[in-house]
């Protein structure tokens, strides 16, 4: 669950008298917090903008039965919403013909492109300082994510293929997030996750293009320190030490399985 839209328009004035928050459960367990959610919302009160929701469809099981995984009166309702509460899609692990997920959907549409997500650990003595104070930035447009496969036959057999795709465009607006985001932290630093070493095109550029942005924006980020991490030898720092991270930056796979670890870890 997690929000899908900036707060930026939500949150612009603090005078506002109301807040339009789209309620999408999609399946499964969604349907269940979503809820919880809302009523946590409103337990709020006065501390914030009186809400006002807006109940929404979206996900596998809608499109089991419409044929439809996103109506387009979801994604207008969004568009006109302030914020939004995802639940969860259960997309399945076979191909089924004319289904797409949703939520990759929703973020070309509403162009969602920085999916942020903090990992605070929580301190058994409640004097001390959680171990873990991390952020992971995913860029949440490009990568594999954009979903073009095709499946050809060989007189080896069948042949599937996947396109990667990462742009400069889209490597530099997800690595402005990052270094805004140290900005606002005490430690100032952040890491880029790639597998140039392997991918030198493009994980390659997705590194040379974040680690450009201090000399393009100087000084701005003249005190934010950048470090790097190969991805695999990240997944294994993270259980191991995952102290030593302050915002992590990555494309949109690594920071999808980045966040994950990070979550088991903290739970374990």
């Amino acid at each position: 669950m997690a929000f899908r839209i900036p707060f930026r328009r939500a949150f612009a004035t603090a005078a506002r008298s109301s807040l339009k928050i789209g309620l999408v459960p999609a399946d499964g367990i969604g349907t269940e917090v979503i809820p919880a959610a809302r009523t946590a919302i409103e337990a709020l009160g006065s501390d914030i903008p009186k809400p006002q929701f807006v109940d929404l469809l979206a996900g596998f099981e809608l499109f089991t039965r419409s044929g439809t995984a996103l109506p387009e009166e979801t994604i207008d309702a969004l568009k006109e919403s302030d914020c939004a509460l995802f639940g969860a899609v259960s997309s399945p692990t076979r191909r089924v013909a004319g289904y797409s997920s949703p939520i990759v959907q929703l973020r070309k549409e509403l162009d969602l492109f920085a999916n942020i997500r903090p990992v605070l650990s929580v301190a058994p003595n409640p004097l001390d300082k959680p171990d873990v104070d991390l952020v992971v930035v995913r860029e949440n447009t490009e990568c594999l994510y954009i979903k073009q496969e095709t499946l050809t036959h060989t007189e080896h057999g069948r042949e599937a293929r996947a396109t990667r795709l990462i742009t400069e465009r889209a490597s530099g607006r997800i690595g402005r997030m990052a270094f805004d985001i140290a900005l606002t932290r005490p430690r100032k630093q952040v890491t880029i996750i790639h597998k140039s070493n392997v991918l030198s095109v493009t994980d390659g550029l997705f590194r040379e293009t974040v680690r450009a942005i201090p000399r393009q924006d100087a000084p701005k980020y003249d005190d934010v320190t950048i470090a790097e991490q190969i991805v695999d030898s990240a997944v294994y720092r993270l259980f191991r030490e995952p102290q030593i991270y302050d915002v992590i930056v990555a494309p949109n796979l690594y920071g999808d399985i980045l966040s994950c670890v990070t979550f088991l870890r903290n739970i374990q």
